[in-house]
């Protein structure tokens, strides 16, 4: 909690800006002015229902403007706001909530009924009936006082792992207790902060997840230029360039698999639109063909593409500019600054320049522990450089290029396949707009390749034409055993391909799934 406003924040621009338009969705907009007061009514009912600092709430939602309010009412009460994925059953959500200790749920399920059954604590609802479970937002707002309150523009989020791999843990926010040096993270913050650069009131479209670190950074950083944030849920590709032509967007994160739907539309589809007013598309999350670089090049420009690549446990990592795009394919770019990466092998040892093994990092958010459980161990954090389970190499001007996850690896007949080099060439083929392959047994050499590929929608592919398309382009051992035809692949909320259910009914029943 503050006693002004921190530069950049709601509260900021509702004196400086307050009847500039902060939120749009639809036909509606929300102001600053009007963002500003309503947070501080929800934060009056909030506190007096005992939601106080260092206080945890859960907060599973969709894009739409009780979100920003809320969670803007919480920042204004130092009040830890506990991503729930709002595609997780009820019992799941529960779990994290009990997890992470948290005082509650806040929700804007359509039927939340449920909730009442799993022992949430205070459940705050949106849109429901008088009389219905928990406490309503709408009550809340109505009965709230506008006292003023100022809290950090930046969200105090607490993140749960994916939870492919045993139960999900959660990363709580930095401690700044901890930070023993704060001009090593100021730089840092700065630099993430940058990168893609937003122009002072920018338009950005907003159709990440706020379940995840990304989508309410994106929102705070539109926010910190007094900028506009139009919201577009669920995502849909021409929708996309339609909100971009009338808002005149100018900035969007998208993770592949959006741009990929983007890229596959027809032409004259794509040619309907006025894309113009672009001046940053980043994407990242998920491995990036190098052939969806090279198309959004020729269709917006050469300045206007930016990848990134970071996790929860660790933060934001590298970055590659529109500059290098071209230049130095299939990499995910440069360290930000206050960033060291290492490649190390099963010992520690770091590998020299161009040999492949684990990245290693070294930033000022590294994760210390996650939430209610021990310090993490010297397997994944030694020396202040954690374990990211990606596997990569480093070239001789620092660039990284990120090969695969550690267990995603297929080892066949004892030689090492990295399953996203076969991704990347599977959907480099016109009629491919999305791939994801896997190890499954084999009796001789222990697993081989199988590849899960999404046509393009009204095109045709057959596995013959594919294993033909990949002749020169990888060698014979790493081209798949297996081919299966899908219509989508099961991702998670920032769009990284679930492999653990593509894996399951492989080895089920065996020791191990990879």
């Amino acid at each position: 909690m503050l006693d002004s406003p921190e530069p950049g924040s709601p509260e900021f621009w509702a004196l400086q800006r307050p009847d500039a338009v902060a939120v749009v969705k639809g036909d509606r907009s929300l102001t600053y002015g009007e963002w500003n007061e309503q947070a501080n009514r929800m934060a009056d009912s909030l506190a007096r229902l005992g939601l106080g600092p260092g206080d945890r709430i859960g907060m599973r939602f969709r894009l739409d403007f009780p979100w920003f309010v809320i969670q803007r009412a919480l920042q204004k009460l130092g009040v830890h706001q506990v991503a729930v994925n709002w595609k997780l059953t009820p019992p799941e959500a529960a779990y994290i909530i009990r997890d992470s200790s948290a005082k509650g749920l806040a929700c804007d399920d359509v039927h939340p009924v449920g909730w009442a059954d799993q022992d949430v604590g205070m459940l705050i609802t949106i849109g429901q009936a008088p009389g219905s479970p928990g406490v309503r937002f709408e009550d809340l707002l109505a009965d709230g006082r506008p006292t003023d309150r100022f809290g950090r523009l930046r969200p105090a989020l607490v993140l749960y792992t994916s939870g492919t791999t045993g139960m999900p843990r959660g990363v709580p926010p930095l401690d700044l207790a901890t930070v023993t040096d704060f001009d090593r993270l100021m730089r840092y913050i700065a630099a993430v902060g940058g990168v893609p650069p937003l122009p002072a009131h920018a338009v950005l479209l907003l159709t990440l997840p706020v379940h995840h670190g990304a989508g309410p950074n994106l929102a705070a950083g539109a926010c910190a230029v007094g900028g506009t944030v139009v919201l577009l849920d669920p995502f849909d590709p021409e929708e996309a360039l339609r909100l971009i032509e009338r808002h005149r967007v100018q900035s969007w994160t998208g993770v592949p698999t959006m741009l990929l739907r983007i890229q596959g539309l027809p032409d004259e589809v794509l040619d309907r639109y006025d894309l113009s007013s672009l001046v940053s598309v980043n994407t990242g999350a998920a491995p990036v063909p190098q052939s969806l670089k090279e198309w959004i090049v020729g269709r917006l420009g050469p300045n206007v593409l930016w990848e990134s690549y970071g996790c929860s446990e660790a933060g934001m990592l590298t970055y590659i500019s529109p500059a290098d795009q071209l230049r130095k394919p299939g990499s995910s770019g440069c360290p930000y600054d206050g960033v060291e990466i290492a490649i190390v092998d099963e010992q520690w040892n770091r590998l020299p320049t161009g040999e492949t093994g684990e990245i290693a990092v070294n930033t000022p958010v590294v994760l210390k522990g996650y939430l209610g459980r021990e310090p993490l161990g010297e397997d994944t954090l030694k020396d202040g450089f954690y374990r990211t389970g990606d596997v990569g190499h480093l070239d001789d001007e620092g660039f990284l290029f990120i090969t695969d996850r550690v267990k995603d690896m297929i080892v066949a007949g004892g030689v090492n396949i990295y399953p996203a080099e076969i991704e990347k060439a599977i959907v480099e083929h016109p009629d491919v707009e999305n791939c994801a392959v896997i190890g499954i047994p084999h009796g001789d050499f222990g697993e081989q390749p199988l590849a899960f590929v999404v046509p393009r929608r009204g095109h045709r592919v057959t596995a013959d034409a594919l294993l033909t398309f990949l002749e020169g382009r990888l060698a014979s051992f790493k081209k798949p055993r297996r081919i299966e035809f899908v219509d989508a692949l099961p991702t998670n909320p920032m769009g990284k391909v679930l492999k653990t259910e593509l894996r399951k009914p492989y080895w089920k029943g065996r020791e191990r799934n990879v």
